[in-house]
Order: structure tokens, then sequence, then C-alpha cells
């Protein structure tokens, strides 16, 4: 008869280290306060948009002491830096005198069409890291002045700049063709050029193409798709500035100015067919009579 034998058991004991794997919370915690070096070393200094040409080719300006890309922002000769975008818009951070005819001057050569000056935007960049960072009156509080921080500045700035600069221009071709069409709704009949219809047509397509196509107004700015930390600060900031309820209203207006203008385009062209067949006949008629009076002049 085989004896039974026992193994005694052996009991596994874990223990685990300390340390190798962070809560949820403090991760996230790390992820809220990712700060990168300041660019800007003041806790208070300004900041402005101008819109300083139609479009600025940023490949020419390679030569600029560049301190980031996309968009491209270059050291200021003073303490600060400025940003400098393809549809013509430049941002300013805590420029000193002169720190502007520098730039100015530097981008000239790379700079095409006109700007607008009163298309300004100013702000107040305030350096706190204990406040909620976002738009406080004419206010705007952040944790940092880091190189992040500016750039997504800019860009939302930037954008109610070009807006700005938009909503002024198409309030000028408003006025051009609202007497067009009120004259046209009155007795049928109005006076003007084909020549300044199609120039008109044309600044509000281009208009138009700035807003989708160089500013990507109402598109996300590519920083945040590696900076999720900012998606916070800048959703603040476009509501301030109500970059997406102006953009789609202007581009509501724009439509209709266009198709105002191609309506006057085409009365004038029918108007101008009209005409040409009227002289034909009138040619036909001539023809005939000249023709009648030779014959019995015969």
């Amino acid at each position: 008869m085989a004896e039974n034998s026992t193994q005694p058991s052996t009991a596994i004991h874990w223990s685990p280290t300390p340390g190798r794997r962070r809560s949820r919370s403090h991760a996230s915690q790390r992820i809220v306060r990712r700060e990168g070096k300041p660019l800007i070393q003041a806790t208070r200094f300004a900041a402005s948009v101008m819109i300083v040409a139609e479009r600025i080719d940023i490949k020419a300006l390679a030569h600029l002491p560049m301190v980031a890309q996309s968009p491209l922002m270059v050291r200021l000769p003073g303490a600060g830096v400025a940003a400098i975008f393809r549809y013509g818009a430049v941002a300013f951070f805590a420029d000193e005198p002169g720190d502007r005819e520098w730039l100015m001057a530097s981008i000239s050569p790379a700079s095409s069409g006109n700007g607008d000056p009163l298309a300004e935007e100013k702000a107040t960049i305030i350096i706190d890291v204990q406040a909620r960072e976002g738009p406080v009156g004419n206010e705007i509080h952040i944790h940092a002045a880091d190189r992040d921080r500016l750039q997504l500045l800019a860009e939302v700035m930037s954008k109610a700049a070009m807006l700005s600069f938009q909503e002024r221009r198409s309030a000028g071709e408003f006025d051009r063709i609202e007497p067009l069409a009120q004259d046209l709704a009155d007795d049928g009949r109005f006076s003007v050029r084909s020549r300044d219809l199609m120039r008109a047509v044309g600044n509000m397509l281009l208009s138009e193409h700035r807003l989708t196509s160089r500013a990507e107004v109402m598109d996300k700015p590519e920083l945040l798709w590696s900076n999720s930390h900012l998606e916070g600060l800048h959703a603040r900031l476009e509501g301030d500035y109500e970059i997406i309820d102006r953009a789609k209203a202007l581009e509501r207006k724009l439509a209709t100015l266009v198709r105002t203008a191609e309506t006057l385009l085409e009365t004038v062209r029918y108007k101008s067919s009209h005409r040409v067949e009227w002289y034909i006949v009138g040619l036909i008629v001539i023809e005939l009579a000249v023709s009648l009076y030779g014959h019995f002049a015969q």
C-alpha cells in the first residue's frame, strides 16, 4: 500500500513597491501645472495686435531671431516678442519704443497689400499662478508667459483683429452696394459700371478666402493638439472675443453681398445685351431702308 506523501504548500507573498503607480489625480495635476520657460520676465505687460498688410510671406523672414514656429514668433530688440501671421496680423507682447519700427522695417519687403491701423486688439497680460486663466475685462490672466501661452494668445487676438478688419471692409462694400439695390427696387434702374461691380465681387470673394483659408478663423489652433492643458484657456478667450459668432455673422454678410453684387452685375449685362439687340434691329432697319431707296430710285 503506497504511502500518501504531502508536500508543504508554498505561500505567495506580494508586497507592492510604493511610488510605481501614480494616481489619476496626481497625473492630472502634473499636466495642469505644465509650464514652459517664460519668454517675458515681467508679471504685467501690454499685448496688441495690428493688421499691417493683406499677406506676409513667412518664409522670407528666416533671418529674424526666431523663438517659435507655427505661428512664427520672433524676439524683439527689447524684452518682448512678436508673433507674425501670413494673413497680415502681427501680435506684440511687452514691446518697447522702437520695437515696432524695427519689425515693420524687417517684414516690409515680405508684405503685400494694405492693412488697417484701426483694426487693432489690445489687452493687458497679468501673470498670476493662483488666478484662473482667462480674460477679466481688458486683462488676460495666465500662469506663465511661456511660448505656448503667448502663441495661443497671439492666435486668438489675431483672429479677432482679422474679423474687425473684414467687418470694416464689408461695411464699406455695403455702403456702396446698398444705394444701387435701393434704386433697382424703387424704379428698376440704376447707374453703375460693370467693372466696379466685378471689383466688388472680387473683393468679397477674397475676404471669404482670407477668413477660411489663410486665417482659419473657426479652426482649432494646431498647438492645442500637443497642449491639451491649454484648451480651457483657449475656450475662454474664444468666447470672450466672440470669434465663432462673429465669423458666422461675417460669412452670412459676405454671402449676401456677393449675391447682391452678382444680381446687379447680371442686370447690367442684361441691359447691355438688350441694348445691343436694339442696335442690331436698328441697323437692319437702316439697311432695309437704304436698299428700298436704292431700288425705287432706279
